[in-house]
Order: C-alpha cells, then structure tokens, then sequence
C-alpha cells in the first residue's frame, strides 16, 4: 500500500512539474528542464545513500554538481574581464612594432593635424587645443599614453616653432 502511495505522490508531482513547465516561455524551457534534471538527479542519488545504496561520497559529487557548474558559469563571465587586464599589461605586438617604428618626431602638419589645427595658428590657439585635447584623452580620464604623449609632442613642436 505505501509503495502505490509513494507512486501516485510522485506521479502527481511530476503531472504538476509538467504544467508549470508548459506555462515557461519557450526562452526559460531549456533553463528549467536543465535546473529540473539537476534537482531530480541530486534526489536520486539522495534516495540511494538513504537506502544504504550509494556511498556518501559519491553523493557529495552529486550535490556539487550544481556548485560546479555555479562557478563555471562565473569564469565563464570573469573571463573577458581577465583578457582586458592581461592586454593592459602587456601590450600586443603589433602596437610595440608600430610605436618602435613611429618613435621618430612628429613633422609639423601632423602636429598640427594631432591638434586640429591650421597652419599659421596662433601660440593660444595652440596652448587652448593642447589643453582641450588632453583632458578628454589623459590617462587619468580613461585615455591613454601614447595619444596624450603624442599630443605634448605636437604641443612641444609647434609652440618651438612658434617663438
């Protein structure tokens, strides 16, 4: 008698287990039958340790399953955030051949160009789009060495010519 009990208990669960799962947008089926297969799982070998049929070990596997796959899904989100820090660090190569190759000075018109001025402008004008440019694009503000080097460069260069 007990055990058509239990079978009818688990039989109305898994009935009432099916229509939420028919109520789920389709986007949160995959999501809910994954998480279902889990807890059933864990239930299982739960039920088997209990009966004396599974060692504890191999239940404490099973109950961190879901841990497990709780920090890959964290690494897997961390991961991008890791390549960013590396590549602040260690610049890519291609940037150190371009930098190594383009560390001669700056002719005029690129100073001027770096500045966005003309030709002939005056020693303000210089001075003012120096100090415009470089507080949009310092690295404390989120820009970076090389622009704003090449910006005191352009400065350096045009305020020479200029005196």
């Amino acid at each position: 008698m007990a055990k058509i009990i239990l079978l009818l208990a688990v039989g109305l669960v898994c009935y009432l287990l099916w229509q939420q799962y028919q109520r789920q947008p389709p986007e949160l089926r995959r999501k809910a039958l994954i998480r279902g297969g889990f807890y059933t799982l864990f239930g299982i070998i739960l039920l088997l340790v209990v009966t004396g049929r599974v060692h504890w070990l191999l239940a404490a596997a099973t109950a961190a399953l879901p841990l497990l796959k709780l920090l890959f899904g964290l690494a897997l989100r961390a991961w991008p955030f890791l390549q960013a820090l590396r590549r602040k660090n260690q610049p890519p190569p291609q940037q150190q051949q371009a930098s190594a190759g383009s560390s001669g000075e700056l002719s005029q018109q690129e100073a001027f160009q770096l500045l966005g001025l003309q030709p002939g402008a005056s020693r303000q004008a210089i001075i003012d789009a120096h100090k415009r440019l470089i507080q949009k694009l310092h690295p404390d503000r989120g820009g970076n060495d090389y622009l704003a080097s090449k910006l005191n460069a352009a400065r350096d260069l045009l305020l020479k010519l200029h005196s």
